[in-house]
């Protein structure tokens, strides 16, 4: 199952036939799929609401896939609309919907009556069963088919759904047309298993599916008995088109494919001078100039292969062989089996508007080059700022890094002076207590005291200039440091820690494993002093050409807004320096935390760019 059919079934809950086909052109289903999601799907209107719909409508499909599908969606095999929450209907509401009659004419007048009397835009859709229903319905079957009282029926569902819900209502019958066309055209569709067994098994519904006297044949009968009161109203259109051409205040010009002139209204004979009589079977080359004769040629082969031009401006010639600048747009002219016969032309005088172009053109020449210096400083400027920023970052891993060598050298002397003085107290006092022990208990008792205390101290001073920088961190690794500081940190406290290194995950950069060591530390020390959590997890592991470490605790987390001041500011205890350190490795820090805990997650990697070695060898030397 492809990764299409899988999101496909997982909305519907069933594999329809109709996303199976051209597997020879898999983006065809997709795109398909696609549009069944914006007009069908993630329609706003209610799933129910769609769906009878969707099954209303199809009783006009000569092709019964589609109805017997979503009838299946409807009494539970599948999901009504794709939504698992919509309510299923039973068989016997899904046969009333399919008797439902379907009114033409004057008996559409009742349904009309009833919308216009409803207070508008209604708020909610009407429940399934109702009397508003059935009107809505109506409409939109009139409103699908095209039917002589179509415009009537879109004016009713303008004022009662309102502006928005209406071009939903109509995104979704552009969709329902484009299946009930799909599965029309491709008669190898079949009825789904689960389909044939559920009309196998109601017999009145399999009578309405299958044999609806409101399918295509029916319908294109119905609008063939209206034929003729449709042409009446096209004879009424045509005189009125004349009338609007005659009175129009463009100049509208008609012409063979040969360029003789059939047609020219009275703006035309005001704009260009010439007289109907003057003009009507002319070559069109009258009104063009000897310059511009080529455009028509141009024109008369775009127009014969059906195109439109839109608003090409232009220049042609008055009778007394004054130049005026004109826009036209210029459309093919059909006979009744729909061949172009010849072009209609519009035609707009523009001269004033050229004349405030050129004045509009002249003043945008000098703003442009006003513009064009202000743009060259912006730039100067937002470099500079640039420069600015990059020093700062490398300042601030500079000042990182110096704080890491500090470290580094405040616990070489911490432990190389203070413990060899300790050590040498420590064995001092040994001595001391062996001499004791011949005479004053009490003495031997207070030299123990000063003995364990001493030993006391020397473990404190270790332990402050392991965490300060770990030798085991420059001596065998990362995951060794981590082990001993966590075991540390597990003795001295109640937080449970798990960790977990990848046993063959071998040695980093020395520069990246002590990043890793802080970022770790300092979680771990966020996570003792604010989260409550008593237990934590440490993930490390290679993925690829980065190292990955997340830090995780359960315990109380942060607001959404605390967390959003940390993710957008860096904001937060520790979190500033733990970014700067990752940022320096041109590294991602992800922080996510909610009520169950946090998650804190850094990702660095191990092609360390050139200037962080230049750093670190600095480093080294100083």
């Amino acid at each position: 199952m492809s990764e299409l059919e899988k999101r496909v079934e997982e909305r519907f809950g069933v594999l329809p036939n109709f996303f199976l086909l051209a597997p020879e052109a898999p983006e065809i289903t997709e795109k398909l799929w696609g549009f069944a999601q914006a007009a069908y799907l993630d329609n706003p209107l209610p799933s129910v609401f769609k769906e009878r719909l969707f099954v209303h409508l199809s009783r006009f499909c000569a092709v019964r896939y589609c109805i017997a599908r979503h009838v299946g969606f409807l009494v539970g095999l599948g999901r009504p609309a794709g939504d698992p929450t919509a309510r299923t209907q039973s068989v016997t509401d899904v046969v009333k919907l399919l008797q439902r009659p379907f009114p033409r004419g004057q008996e559409l007048q009742s349904r009309l009556s009833l919308c216009a009397a409803c207070p508008a835009p209604i708020v909610e859709m009407p429940m399934p069963d109702t009397q508003m229903e059935d009107a809505i319905f109506l409409l939109a079957a009139h409103v699908f088919l095209k039917a002589s009282d179509y415009l009537l029926c879109l004016d009713a569902l303008a004022r009662l759904f309102g502006p928005a819900r209406l071009q939903y209502l109509l995104l979704f019958l552009a969709f329902v047309r484009a299946a009930h066309y799909w599965t029309e055209t491709h008669p190898e569709i079949a009825l789904e298993d689960d389909i044939n067994k559920l009309l196998a098994t109601h017999e009145a519904l399999a009578d309405c599916v299958l044999k609806d006297p409101e399918s295509r044949d029916g319908i294109s009968q119905s609008l063939l008995d209206e034929l003729p009161a449709l042409r009446l109203k096209a004879d009424k259109a045509i005189g009125l088109l004349a009338a609007i051409v005659d009175s129009s205040e463009d100049a509208i010009v008609s012409k063979t494919l040969q360029g003789i002139i059939t047609s020219w209204n009275a703006s035309a004979e005001r704009l260009f001078g010439y007289a109907a009589s003057e003009a009507v079977g002319q070559h069109i080359s009258l009104i063009i100039p000897l310059n511009r004769r080529d455009e028509e040629t141009v024109i008369i082969e775009r127009i014969k292969k059906g195109e439109r031009i839109e608003h090409f401006d232009t220049v042609r010639m008055r009778k007394d062989k004054t130049l005026l600048d004109i826009a036209l747009t210029i459309s093919p002219v059909r006979d009744a089996s729909g061949k172009i016969i010849g072009a209609s032309k519009i035609a707009r005088d523009i001269t004033q508007r050229k004349r405030i172009e050129r004045e509009l053109r002249e003043s945008e020449e000098r703003y442009r080059t006003l513009a064009d210096a202000l743009d060259t400083q912006v730039q100067f400027r937002t470099q500079e700022l640039e420069r600015r920023n990059s020093e700062l970052r490398d300042l601030s891993g500079r000042l990182m890094e110096a704080q890491d060598v500090e470290r580094r050298h405040i616990a070489r002397e911490l432990h190389d002076s203070a413990g060899q003085s300790l050590a040498a107290l420590g064995m001092l006092l040994a001595r001391i207590s062996e001499d004791a022990k011949k005479d004053p208990a009490q003495l031997a008792k207070n030299v123990q005291s000063a003995e364990e205390l001493v030993q006391h101290l020397t473990k404190e001073i270790r332990t402050t200039s392991y965490l300060l920088h770990p030798p085991t961190l420059d001596e065998i690794g990362i995951s060794s440091a981590l082990s001993w500081y966590v075991q540390g940190l597990a003795e001295r406290g109640s937080l449970q820690i798990d960790l977990k290194v990848p046993e063959n995950f071998g040695r980093l950069p020395s520069e990246m494993e002590l990043v890793i060591f802080r970022l770790v530390q300092e979680s771990l020390t966020n996570i003792h002093r604010h989260s409550g959590s008593k237990t934590a997890q440490i993930r490390i592991e290679r993925e690829g050409d980065n190292v990955k470490v997340e830090v995780e605790d359960q315990g109380s987390g942060m607001s959404p807004e605390r967390l959003a001041e940390i993710q957008s500011q860096g904001t937060g205890v520790g979190i500033r320096g733990m970014r700067e350190r990752v940022r320096h490795f041109h590294g991602d820090l992800v922080i996510e935390s909610n009520s169950s805990g946090t998650k804190v997650c850094a990702t660095l990697p191990l092609k360390t760019p050139a200037s962080i070695h230049k750093n670190n060898t600095l480093q080294d030397v100083a």
